[in-house]
Order: C-alpha cells, then structure tokens, then sequence
C-alpha cells in the first residue's frame, strides 16, 4: 500500500467516527424527548383524571343546587299560600 491510501483510508475512517459520535448524540437527544413525551403523557392523563372528577363534582354541586332552589321556592308558596289564606278565609 502507498503512504496516499493510507492516508485517504485514516482520513475516511476518522470521518466514519466522527459521523458515528454525532449520530450517537442525536439519538441521545431523541432518547431525552422521548422520555420527555412519557412524562408529559403521564401528565395529561392525570389531569384528565382530575377534569373527570371535577366534571362529576359539578354534577353533584348542580343538583344541590337545584334541590335547594326547589326547597326555598316550596318555602315561599307555603308561606305565600298561608298568608292568602289566613287573610282571606
């Protein structure tokens, strides 16, 4: 082998190693945004959790809600229809 083969096979393996670090470091880097994704996945599904729950809460609050509405409105009829009939009977 001449010194120029040698030369030219030391120089394209040294860019082969070069290539290789470099494709070593973005596969590093998309190991690191992978990881990343899972851990914002993990963190939506648990605020979805929470959004269910707060929906179903809101549910019960509503009815609450209504069932009081209902018992002050029953309260003022009442009252309403007792006056009405002690001042006209």
């Amino acid at each position: 082998m001449e010194q120029g083969d040698i030369n030219d096979t030391t120089m394209m393996l040294m860019d082969i190693q070069k290539d290789v670090a470099a494709t070593k470091a973005k596969v590093e880097n998309i190991e690191d945004k992978l990881n990343q994704v899972d851990d914002i996945d993990s963190k939506a599904d648990k605020a979805l959790a929470k959004s269910i729950e707060v929906e179903h809460e809101i549910g019960r609050v509503t009815q609450i809600q209504n069932w009081v509405i209902g018992v002050l409105v029953s309260g003022a009829l009442v009252t309403l229809l007792i006056y009405v009939a002690e001042k006209f009977l």
